[in-house]
């Protein structure tokens, strides 16, 4: 039996979910027809889907047909999903994209059809709910024509009155986009001789294989009319591209889930090579895989299975695979994972209502971080807030919905901020030697950072001889160098820039691999205060595509984002123009663009990279004191924002107390038992850590805060 797998996206109530039910239902997988509105459908479970009318999470049925079986993998379509969508996209042979004759082409009818470019998907057009009043398909053709793409034909003659009916098209003159495309095709019709319509359907195949055409159908998904055509086409049309069952093992895992009783479930999609129960297979890194439980989907349902054939979606219960991860040979996978997958733009900081949850809170996040690698989240080891990062303030509010609905946590979420960065300024070296104020380990360190081309990433070398400095403290000081640039002058992540460990002792027998470890922060710190670093946000670059009548009154609305715009495209009714914009901006711009089109225009957008912030931020602090920016502070609000700022960064004071016979040197000197040490928050984390080998007591406070500077 052969196997293919497709996808049917479109935009919100197009009829998708419908579309689906109506497939199964035709093919005889399912008894009736399940509805969106009484929740009975087989792909949109969540609570949350019902009530947004969205796809939050990937969902696989299957229906048999003659001797195929068609896998329907459900996709979300939203751009905060974005790396969801390309992961869930590059296991498809096919994909239906549905398109409402009453609503036509949509804001995200247009953001689906980009993803299928970028992923090369062979691409039907399904124009749904033609039985409805005052349909004109001749505008829904324009409007496909004029916004998806050109390449389309249509491949059925339709008649509305009195009654809807559907055949295939037969004259040759309907085939002139097909025809034309192919010489040889061209050279026979020319010269008069006859056509085949079996060589104009393999024409149509080929060229949407190779995304040159994208063929329209019509139906009704509600009153199952035209889906019988649609299954037919899609296994005519769609080739599996899976290798004999005898070739070597390949598979690519898609998909993560949790089910209600914690079960950790693995999707994954087998391109070549049979899978088979209590199975052994090799895994990178020399692990092992037993394959003790194997599910696939069958007839709208999913069936525990002995033996998975080449081209089937496999569920595995595991908890070691990820997103990703690729069991057998990497060189067969026929369609490369994409690479450019997006990366957490906002973070913010959230709490349980009521904090004896906070331990479930944390074990609920660890679920849905491995599940949606958008999601990121961390505990602030000073402040032990829990911040969590993402892409878009859909997903945190999905994620927000997730914790009330599966975990049953409630929580308090503070305003997103962007995610900036730092770049050091310049090149600057700093050494603190053993026994030489304020070193309190037993170790010497010197660092050297040098900034690199905005985009560069960091980099770190050692110059330090492991004949002189032995591997376990080289190490030491990469992971206090990897932890210190976590954090740089203004709270922020250090990027583009070279660290280079010059310098290295140690004094035998006492120093361990401690000393240099929580040391190397602290250098590191120094060394980023002689340099200074430059604040860097995350830009967007995208494509706006506007009507025509409004397009001007809007950007001008926005300098910022009209300085950085291209001269315009115009094409028929819209103005396509292409730029790029800081993130903190996308927000409120989004907004006014869906007010002012009645959400009609687009703006696709995806992740420049870093650039020197735009925003007129001063950030200055006194001589020799180093800070920490809270990024409560730095709000999206308070960025943008015209009128007077002034951003405060935390300051605390660190008290070292120990015996007096035990006591080393710091800052100040020794008062009331005390040696007193200003610090920002991340080197007290660094001391702190230390406390349980050095026996030292550490007594952190608030100390005050200073201005960093103001904005006009």
């Amino acid at each position: 039996m052969k196997i293919i797998n497709i996808g049917i996206l479109a935009h919100v109530d197009a009829g998708k979910t419908t579309l689906t039910e109506s497939l199964l239902y035709t093919s005889g997988a399912v008894p009736e027809l399940g509805s969106v509105d009484k929740g009975t459908t087989r792909t949109d479970t969540m609570l949350l889907e019902r009530q947004r009318g969205i796809t939050i999470q990937t969902a696989v049925t299957s229906f048999g047909w003659k001797n195929y079986k068609i896998n329907i993998v459900d996709t979300p379509g939203h751009m905060d999903f974005l790396a969801e969508v390309y992961r869930s996209l590059a296991v498809l042979d096919g994909a239906i994209l549905v398109v409402s004759a009453k609503d036509g082409v949509q804001a995200q009818t247009r953001v689906l059809f980009h993803a299928l470019q970028k992923m090369k998907i062979p691409t039907i057009i399904f124009v749904n709910k033609i039985d409805q009043e005052g349909i004109d398909l001749q505008s829904v053709y324009q409007n496909i024509r004029e916004k998806l793409s050109d390449d389309v034909m249509v491949m059925q003659d339709v008649s509305l009155t009195p009654e809807v009916s559907l055949t295939d098209i037969e004259d040759i003159e309907k085939w002139d986009s097909i025809i034309a495309g192919n010489d040889e095709l061209l050279e026979k019709y020319i010269a008069g001789e006859p056509l085949k319509i079996q060589d104009l359907q393999r024409e149509k195949c080929r060229r949407m294989q190779n995304g040159s055409l994208f063929p329209i159908y019509h139906g009704s998904a509600k009153n199952n009319i035209g889906t019988e055509k649609l299954i037919e086409v899609i296994a005519e049309t769609f080739t599996s591209g899976a290798d004999n069952d005898q070739s070597e093992l390949c598979g690519s895992v898609f998909k993560i889930e949790y089910t209600d009783q914690k079960k950790r479930l693995v999707y994954l999609r087998l391109y070549s090579g049979t899978l088979h129960l209590r199975d052994t297979i090799l895994l990178p890194q020399n692990q092992k895989l037993k394959i003790t439980e194997m599910r696939i989907p069958s007839n709208g349902e999913i069936i525990p299975a002995d033996t998975a054939c080449c081209g089937e979606i496999v569920i595995l219960t595991n908890d070691t695979l990820k997103l990703n991860d690729t069991l057998g040979n990497v060189e067969l996978l026929p369609r490369k994972a994409w690479e450019k997958n997006p990366i957490p733009l906002l973070r913010t900081t959230v709490e349980p209502q009521n904090q004896e949850q906070r331990d479930l809170l944390l074990n609920a996040l660890t679920e849905i971080a491995d599940t949606d690698p958008l999601l990121h989240y961390y505990v602030d080891t000073i402040t032990h807030e829990i911040i969590i990062s993402f892409l878009g303030k859909v997903q945190l509010e999905v994620v927000c919905s997730l914790l009330v609905e599966r975990y049953h946590v409630n929580i308090n979420v503070k305003e997103p901020t962007v995610i900036y960065l730092e770049r050091p300024l310049k090149t600057a070296s700093y050494t603190i030697h053993i026994e030489v104020p304020p070193n309190p380990f037993w170790a010497s360190i010197g660092l050297t950072v040098t900034p690199l081309p905005v985009g560069s990433g960091t980099q770190y070398k050692s110059e330090v001889s492991l004949g002189y400095l032995n591997q376990s403290f080289q190490n030491a000081v990469m992971e206090g160098v990897r932890y210190g640039m976590e954090q740089g002058l203004y709270g922020w992540g250090v990027t583009d820039c070279q660290i280079c460990f010059d310098y290295g002792v140690y004094y035998s027998p006492v120093s361990t691999p401690a000393d240099f470890r929580f040391l190397a922060p602290v250098v590191l710190e120094q060394a980023l205060k002689k340099a200074g670093t430059q604040l860097l946000e995350p830009y967007l670059s995208l494509p706006f595509l506007h009507r025509r009548n409004i397009f001007h009154g809007l950007i001008m609305t926005h300098q910022s984002i009209a300085q950085s715009l291209n001269q315009p495209d115009l094409k028929n009714d819209e103005v396509i123009f292409k730029g790029e914009i800081p993130a903190r901006c996308i927000g409120e711009y989004r907004n006014d663009l869906n007010f002012y089109t009645n959400g009609r225009s687009v703006c696709i957008t995806e992740l420049k990279g870093y650039q020197e912030t735009s925003a007129s931020l001063c950030f200055s602090h006194a001589p020799e004191q180093p800070f920490r920016q809270d990024p409560a502070y730095v709000s999206e609000d308070n960025v943008t924002s015209c009128a007077m700022q002034t951003f405060i960064a935390g300051y605390c004071e660190i008290s070292l107390i120990k015996s007096a016979s035990e006591r080393r040197n710091h800052f100040e000197p020794e008062t009331d038992g005390y040696y007193n040490r200003k610090a920002n928050t991340s080197s007290a984390n660094t001391i702190g850590n230390d406390t349980g080998r050095t026996g030292w007591e550490i007594e952190c406070y608030p100390a005050g805060a200073i201005e960093l500077g103001e904005r006009c």
